[in-house]
């Protein structure tokens, strides 16, 4: 409580307020090393438990491929895990789409860390919460409340920017490589009008992809897309919002030449639906021509339908191996003993972050 309630002062907050949904990241190994382990020890010895839902993002690839990293490596990054489910955070949940596991509602308040995440539960949602830290959101989670400041007030979820997409979000390269650009583009938060693909599992992958390309280029916590985002704006209010277009060049210069045979998806995270959105998308465009394995990466809480198996065993049929890994993530993983060659990705997260946090070449490709 102490340590919400200073981080509210600091952020001019008058109270704490109740959340029903706290979110925690930073969990890899790699993250908080062996100081963050003896930090969640020494909770869990003072008997702390969450008291509202509270889930956890993804750990590293330690646990799921553990003959790749050192064996302490790999003892610490499942001591982790037990620990924070000893605290009583959803052991099925690590990973960074929480409102796949539970969807919050219009106005609901959380305690979120993940920045995709964050985005998309301001953004489509209608729901409230900051980018907070791994920590705070921790100790939200333990104390069922959280600073009142920021996402959670309405005078703070204003658009600043109107920005007008001229090309369709067809893809999941095309709304990473437009959320990539937004991001850069945008100080405050911007009111944008695109179009988005009528299939809802398409839409949503389009979506979540879009968003997390703009939390990635920048720290915005919320973005209004017309058509989209349950909260109204004036018509005065946007009209008197400078303007900006983006045509597709400006969209062309986040493009790459393939650069691996290897093919990654799922950062964010895929549920079911969007798994089967893929693999019949890795089918019908005959990916198999330019890759030899994809690595998909899904919750923990995933099951492999009759239909998703069937899927992977043609595409397998046709020379393309389909890896799937529960739970984790490449991003938060150090890659050098994992990967021999760069990896290529629709998701303009994974283009921007396993470079600098993972530790190898990665290119944003026209796969899918």
């Amino acid at each position: 409580m102490k340590v919400l309630v200073e981080v509210g002062e600091a952020l001019g907050a008058e109270r704490l307020i109740p959340v029903s949904h706290a979110h925690v990241s930073g969990i890899s190994i790699f993250n908080i090393g062996v100081s963050g382990v003896e930090l969640l020890e020494k909770l869990v010895s003072m008997n702390a438990r969450v008291r509202v839902y509270t889930t956890a993002n993804p750990y590293s690839m330690a646990i799921e491929i553990p003959q790749f990293f050192d064996e302490k490596i790999v003892a610490l990054q499942r001591r982790v895990v037990e620990l924070l489910t000893a605290m009583g955070i959803d052991e099925s949940s690590f990973t960074c789409i929480p409102y796949a596991l539970r969807r919050p509602g219009y106005g609901e308040h959380l305690a979120w860390a993940e920045s995709s995440a964050v985005i998309y539960a301001n953004s489509v949602l209608g729901a409230r919460t900051n980018r907070e830290g791994g920590i705070v959101a921790l100790l939200a989670g333990i104390a069922g409340r959280t600073y009142e400041a920021g996402m959670h007030l309405d005078e703070n979820r204003r658009p600043s920017l109107r920005i007008l997409v001229e090309v369709p979000a067809t893809s999941i390269w095309i709304a990473s490589a437009i959320g990539l650009y937004v991001g850069s583009v945008s100080k405050d938060i911007p009111f944008v009008s695109m179009g988005i693909d009528r299939d809802p599992v398409a839409a949503r992958l389009y979506l979540k992809n879009f968003l997390a390309s703009v939390a990635t280029t920048s720290s915005l916590p919320m973005v209004f897309i017309e058509n989209v985002t349950p909260e109204r704006i004036d018509e005065k209010e946007l009209a008197s919002l400078e303007r900006v277009s983006i045509d597709r060049k400006e969209i062309e210069n986040y493009i790459e030449e393939r650069c691996s045979s290897t093919l990654l998806l799922g950062c964010p995270h895929l549920d079911l639906d969007e798994v089967r959105y893929v693999l019949r998308k890795l089918l019908t465009n005959e990916v198999s021509k330019f890759f030899n394995h994809v690595m998909i990466f899904v919750p923990r809480r995933f099951e492999v339908s009759d239909d998703v198996r069937n899927l992977i065993i043609e595409l397998k049929r046709r020379g393309l191996e389909v890896a799937l890994f529960r739970g984790c993530c490449p991003v938060v993983t150090d890659l050098r003993n994992v990967v021999v060659e760069p990896l290529a990705t629709v998701h303009g997260k994974a283009r921007h972050y396993i470079p600098k946090l993972a530790g190898v070449p990665c290119c944003l490709v026209n796969a899918l």
